[in-house]
């Protein structure tokens, strides 16, 4: 039921895109998304263009199960090598799974960040070797639905490196967080690592790792897997796709999504 509604997501994403959507920004380069890994890219959003990406994702962790739609995150090019983020706070339904336990509905806290680019995006422009850098600045708003907030203001940092080889390419983030657990705030720590692979002209994949030192202020470091493909149908409109597993308890511990980005 769960994997239909994602489906239907996707083909009514797919539907609402204008049949002439094919150059809506006038950009002759692809747009490269920070969807559907959980890795970001180092590229930037060129000046006086946006872009939206957003999408639906179906998990389940051990008993619990959530569904989250909507995923907004709206990119703008503020300036050559800046763009100003907009996330849009996602409705969440959760169903924690055992008998007396009320299911949880409502919007999460939305966020704004901004991306700063520090080098060439252009590997051709850059030493060989040397990798694409990125820096992310982001944070919460806790405004979100009383039983979704986190109260708190929750900024993260990250550190964004990208590599263009022969035959694929690899992304790697290097993540700092101070996030809120009930009423009390820790340090988070993170890291991913994404290989990407083009498989034809408009079609290409993904396989990634990530993980957490920890995930709350009494939790154990947690670890996941996933991949996922992405369709061009134009240089300006991206479909994609991702399933992936969590590696420790409780079991089962997986999640799958759907979504789309468009560049204007």
């Amino acid at each position: 039921m769960k994997i239909r509604c994602l489906l239907a997501t996707l083909t009514g994403l797919a539907l609402a895109v204008p049949a002439g959507a094919q150059d809506l920004s006038g950009l002759s380069d692809p747009l490269v998304a920070d969807r559907p890994d959980f890795t970001e890219s180092t590229l930037t959003i060129a000046p006086g263009h946006f872009q939206v990406e957003g999408g639906a994702t179906f998990s389940r962790f051990g008993d619990e199960e959530s569904l989250s739609l909507g995923e907004i995150l709206v990119r703008i090019g503020t300036g050559e090598r800046v763009e100003t983020r907009l996330g849009i706070g996602s409705y969440s339904r959760i169903d924690p799974g055992f008998a007396g336990a009320g299911t949880v509905s409502g919007y999460e806290d939305p966020f704004v960040g901004i991306k700063v680019r520090l080098n060439e995006s252009d590997s051709n422009l850059r030493p060989p070797g040397r990798p694409a850098v990125s820096l992310l600045f982001s944070t919460s708003i806790p405004v979100g639905d009383d039983e979704l907030t986190a109260d708190e203001w929750q900024p993260e940092g990250k550190l964004l490196l990208a590599w263009d080889l022969p035959w694929f390419s690899l992304s790697s983030n290097l993540i700092y967080g101070y996030p809120v657990d009930g009423d009390e705030r820790f340090h988070q720590f993170g890291a991913t690592l994404s290989a990407g692979f083009s498989l034809t002209d408009r079609i290409g994949m993904y396989v990634e790792t990530f993980g957490f030192n920890k995930e709350g202020v009494d939790g154990s470091s947690t670890q996941y897997i996933d991949s996922g493909l992405t369709f061009s149908v134009s240089n300006d409109l991206q479909l994609d796709a991702r399933v992936g597993i969590g590696l420790d308890d409780p079991s089962p511990n997986w999640f799958a999504g759907i979504g789309a980005a468009v560049r204007f």
